[in-house]
């Protein structure tokens, strides 16, 4: 449990950033280099390659010759390469970041001033844009009870996305500039005290690719920590750029990974009758998404 006596972090020297790749020849400079433009210096940058067959680790190297460079001989999953960077990284606050997202001038310093403004407050998640300036509703959202879960995956949410109660997944009735605690941000780009990232062990490893943020924030949630929102931070996430290049396969796996969460997490006591019929549900959108998928002519995992 957090007791209110999580460390400061006194500047962005005790930062670290860690960037997880597959597939991001195309978009990891521009990550690294939004990155080293906030004051770091290249060793404080890591990133781990997830057997990319693209050049992707020539292109970290060129990019910046000094960042920490792992390279696994395999795809290990999101969650996983995270972990293995974060162990590598030390620093007193990990800054994970995408490949395919950018930060804007002065967002770290933000999501630092935000961290360090409550020593209960385990992570800090920037506002998070499409480049065409729509919100990344991930950044900012709410745990999915199956209540919650139920006005998604029916559309009731985008059918009613200022209702406080339809439209609580993605906080979509709230303005997007109002900072404010939330259950869960996005690791897209997503600012986490040390501590508060050891003490629930980091990413569960059992989801390779998406949940895992969700998880994390649950996990620090339990342990007593915040989740923060900063929109005087903003991030630009060109989202999908690496994933999409695989979409039938990750979109079977963003649904591998909610049923996951809600097993872990909702399947207990009297709600493990509504197992059936989650797993159904899910099941359902996976399969429609899919057959969406296959007659589109950019397949993409985000409906």
């Amino acid at each position: 449990m957090a007791d209110g006596g999580g460390a400061a972090v006194r500047s962005t020297a005790e930062v670290r950033v860690v960037i997880a790749t597959h597939r991001s020849a195309a978009d990891v400079a521009g990550a690294i280099g939004s990155a080293l433009a906030q004051g770091l210096g290249p060793s404080q940058v890591t990133v781990v390659d997830n057997a990319s067959p693209d050049g992707t680790l020539a292109a970290v190297r060129a990019a910046a010759p000094g960042v920490r460079l792992l390279a696994a001989p395999t795809n290990l999953g999101f969650g996983r390469a995270c972990n293995l960077g974060a162990a590598a990284a030390g620093g007193s606050a990990l800054l994970l970041l995408n490949p395919d997202a950018t930060l804007r001038p002065g967002s770290l310093a933000a999501m630092l001033a935000a961290l360090d403004a409550d020593p209960r407050r385990g992570a800090v998640s920037p506002r998070i844009d499409r480049p065409d300036g729509r919100l990344d509703a991930a950044c900012r959202r709410t745990f999915p009870s199956p209540a919650i879960a139920f006005y998604r995956l029916s559309g009731l949410s985008r059918l009613f996305p200022r209702h406080p109660r339809l439209a609580a997944y993605n906080r979509t009735h709230l303005p997007v500039d109002a900072p404010g605690p939330v259950d869960s941000g996005s690791g897209a780009c997503l600012l986490l005290r040390r501590r508060a990232w050891d003490a629930v062990g980091g990413f569960d490893e059992r989801y390779f690719m998406y949940g895992e943020d969700l998880d994390l924030c649950w996990r620090l949630a339990a342990a007593g920590w915040t989740t923060w929102y900063e929109p005087r931070a903003r991030v630009v996430h060109r989202k999908g750029a690496s994933s999409e290049q695989a979409a039938v396969p990750m979109l079977l796996e963003f649904h591998k990974s909610m049923w996951r969460f809600y097993r872990t997490h909702y399947a207990r006591g009297p709600a493990i009758l509504l197992a059936p019929l989650v797993g159904a549900a899910i099941l359902a959108r996976a399969g429609g998404l899919v057959a969406l998928n296959l007659v589109r002519r950019h397949p993409r995992v985000s409906p």
